[in-house]
C-alpha cells in the first residue's frame, strides 16, 4: 500500500509542478508511468499487475489536469 501511495504521491508532485513546462511534467509521468511497468515481469503476480494499471490511469488522469486531449487519449486508450 505504500509503494501505491508512494507512485501516486510522486505523480501528483510532478503535476503540481508548475517550475516545469506542461511537456516537461508530461514527459516526467509518462516515465513514471515506464518505470511501472518495466518493473514488471513474468514471474509478476496478477495483483502486482493489476496495481500497475491502475496505478497507470491515475498517472493518465494526472496528465488529463495538464493536457485534457493527451490525457483523454491515454485513459481512452486503455479502456479498449
Amino acid at each position: 500500500m505504500d509503494e501505491e501511495n508512494n507512485i501516486r504521491n510522486k505523480a501528483e508532485t510532478i503535476a503540481r509542478d508548475f517550475d516545469l513546462s506542461i511537456k516537461d511534467r508530461t514527459n516526467k509521468l509518462l516515465e513514471l508511468n515506464a518505470i511501472a511497468y518495466s518493473n514488471l515481469g513474468k514471474d509478476s503476480s496478477i495483483t502486482e499487475k493489476k496495481k500497475v494499471k491502475t496505478d497507470s490511469r491515475y498517472i493518465f488522469n494526472q496528465i488529463k489536469g495538464i493536457d485534457e486531449v493527451l490525457g483523454k487519449l491515454l485513459v481512452g486508450h486503455m479502456d479498449k
